[in-house]
């Protein structure tokens, strides 16, 4: 009974032992190239790891910094150093931290923060230009920038309402007072026919086109584009088709409304001067009156697609009694 009962005791030394020893493992300071040992020592590098910066941000506006770096890892433990070197899993951060930092541009250290002692890092570039400014904010409107290429051959803007029309931007009294535009874009489309929308990034840019760096709340807008279709008019032409019924000599035709408009692309409008529609006659004897569809290719549209004609067939025999 007693030899069962130090069974599990022995269990949860064995345990503990097991624990610490990954622990110290883990957490034993990395030697450098100081003389210290380095068996199977590894590297890999941590890409874009952003820069979290620390500042007054309701007084303060910082540009001109590199927001990302690449750090350089080193280790004898593999699965810590794949575990730092992925954005997913790595506990350290790189800080920029500038709370005593006032007005100017400064090289300011980057620190890593949150590291173990397991594994050596280093950041690429170890510092980094930044410019303080005093925060100034103000209301600009948007203006949208519609790029003709994204519109199919004779299509073309007609009109881009942006909402909301109007945002906030905050920036350094010396950058906000460069502010010439604020910018909503749209060329991520090809071969536009009809109206769209699209939610767009903002940005501000002076007035050479340059852009500026700047907080813009909200930082994107809603771009409704109405798009003009090119259109014409053009007359209906009534043509006979089928077969003339025995004793009928010819038809005539007459149309309400002659005229149609048709939209489409220009190339295409370019080629049409008018619109024969035909008229099947193999059953029509009497006059007749009926609404006829326009047929027309299938990149055009036409309004109205209907027109109302009346078919006038003419008997032989009526004409050998003029005779």
């Amino acid at each position: 009974m007693e030899k069962q009962e130090r069974v599990p005791w022995l269990l949860k030394i064995l345990s503990l032992f097991f624990a610490l020893l990954l622990f110290f493992n883990a957490n034993t300071p990395y030697k450098g190239s100081d003389g210290g040992s380095k068996l199977n020592e590894l590297e890999a590098t941590a890409e874009n790891v952003p820069v979290n910066v620390t500042y007054n941000q309701d007084k303060y506006f910082i540009s001109g910094y590199q927001q990302t770096v690449d750090v350089e890892l080193k280790s004898v433990n593999k699965i810590l150093l794949d575990k730092e070197s992925n954005a997913e899993t790595r506990s350290f951060s790189v800080v920029m931290d500038l709370t005593k930092y006032k007005e100017g541009t400064y090289e300011v250290p980057l620190e890593i923060v949150g590291k173990t002692g397991a594994i050596q890092a280093e950041v690429t570039p170890k510092k980094a230009h930044v410019t303080i400014e005093k925060k100034k904010k103000n209301n600009f409107k948007v203006e949208a920038a519609v790029d003709n290429k994204i519109f199919a051959p004779g299509y073309e803007m007609s009109e881009a309402i942006v909402e909301p029309a109007t945002v906030e931007l905050a920036a350094g009294n010396d950058t906000l007072n460069q502010v010439d535009r604020v910018i909503a874009g749209v060329s991520d489309k090809s071969g536009v026919s009809s109206d769209f929308t699209s939610r767009v990034k903002l940005y501000a840019i002076n007035d050479k086109g340059e852009t500026l760096e700047v907080q813009i709340k909200p930082e994107s807008v809603r771009v409704d584009v109405k798009v003009d279709v090119p259109s014409k008019k053009v007359k209906v032409n009534p043509v006979q088709s089928g077969i003339i019924p025995k004793g009928i000599k010819n038809f005539t035709f007459s149309v309400k409304d002659d005229e149609v408009s048709i939209k489409g692309p220009k190339k295409s409008l370019d080629e049409i001067n008018s619109l024969d529609l035909k008229i099947d006659t193999s059953n029509i004897r009497e006059t007749t009156s009926s609404s006829y569809l326009v047929v027309v290719p299938n990149n055009i549209k036409v309004e109205p697609d209907k027109v109302f004609i009346t078919v006038i067939p003419h008997s032989e025999e009526s004409k050998d009694k003029k005779d």
